[in-house]
């Protein structure tokens, strides 16, 4: 981890626990008398709970700016007393970076001997501006590796099989004998066994990514008739969400994120890659197409995001 000075975190940083956000000291100099003359600098992030134009103003004697994104949004040059300098910017919800700068300068001989004094207070929309560090972590997987998952899971991800039956087909053998007795006995959806493709569908995935599953708790031969090359010479599968979820677990550890609610992934990015499993659901998808997995279900693991760097 490293402490990051990146443009911009999604707001879903602090829910997850491998971040590390904390308040910094106010970039703030209540107006007082002073001989001494010099600059301030200060830099760290500024919270943004909604997409919308903030306000900002800054308060200051002598000069200086706000920056953000590498643009000066505040400015003041040439002053001498304390003046107000203001500016808009659009902004998305999330953690952006911003660099302030202000100058106390010597009392002009023009005005001399007036009192020299330094002030800078900063606010946006009305408030003291506060800023944030942000203790960054490195990606869970490599940017190819997860991006590999991804691809083996986009055979048979929801988008690409929407049909469950579709799945259990692509298996084949006598587990898509068993799907199709289910139907044909017409055993309640909510009681069969060997319906729900979720689990299946991260099986195919895994194994032909290169994980075998064989001595995982739950998991099935898939037998002699069945479509091994769909898990890459694998023999085994897990089918069950919850078995799913324990080896998913035992893969990746504890979870970043409870779930996709406002404490938990609140904020998908474009180029996130996440992997889900509970009880109830298991899958994958890119930060910014859920419907590849069908819907967002918890725990939720991180596997990488393009705005953080890769282990080392």
């Amino acid at each position: 981890m490293a402490i990051s000075t990146i443009p911009f975190h999604p707001l879903d940083a602090e829910n997850n626990p491998r971040y590390k956000v904390k308040k910094k000291d106010a970039p703030k100099i209540v107006w007082h008398k002073t001989e001494e003359i010099g600059v301030h600098d200060w830099e760290g992030y500024i919270r943004i709970p909604f997409d919308k134009e903030y306000a900002f103003t800054i308060q200051m004697d002598d000069n200086g700016y706000l920056e953000i994104d590498n643009q000066k949004v505040v400015e003041l040059k040439d002053g001498n007393s304390s003046k107000k300098a203001e500016g808009k910017k659009e902004l998305k919800q999330g953690y952006h970076y911003v660099k302030l700068h202000h100058e106390n300068l010597k009392v002009p001989d023009a005005i001399a001997p007036y009192p020299n004094a330094e002030e800078f207070v900063p606010q946006m929309d009305g408030a003291d501006l506060e800023l944030w560090e942000i203790d960054a972590p490195v990606n869970l997987w490599k940017t190819e590796d997860a991006q590999k998952l991804l691809k083996c899971y986009n055979v048979v991800d929801y988008v690409t099989m929407p049909n469950p039956g579709q799945v259990w087909s692509y298996i084949g053998g006598w587990l898509y004998q068993a799907h199709l007795k289910e139907i044909e006995d017409n055993v309640p959806e909510q009681l069969r066994s060997y319906y729900n493709s979720c689990a299946l569908r991260m099986s195919i995935a895994l194994s032909s990514f290169g994980k075998d599953l064989k001595n995982e708790a739950g998991a099935m031969p898939i037998g002699a008739e069945a479509n091994a090359d769909a898990l890459g010479g694998k023999t085994h599968v897990i089918i069950r969400a919850r078995d799913m979820a324990a080896y998913v677990q035992k893969l990746l550890g504890d979870p970043d994120y409870a779930d996709g609610q406002d404490t938990g992934y609140c904020s998908p990015q474009p180029g996130d890659i996440i992997v889900f499993a509970g009880k109830g659901h298991a899958g994958m998808c890119p930060g910014d197409n859920i419907s590849i997995g069908s819907f967002l279900t918890g725990p939720i693991w991180l596997i990488n995001r393009a705005t953080l760097k890769d282990a080392e």
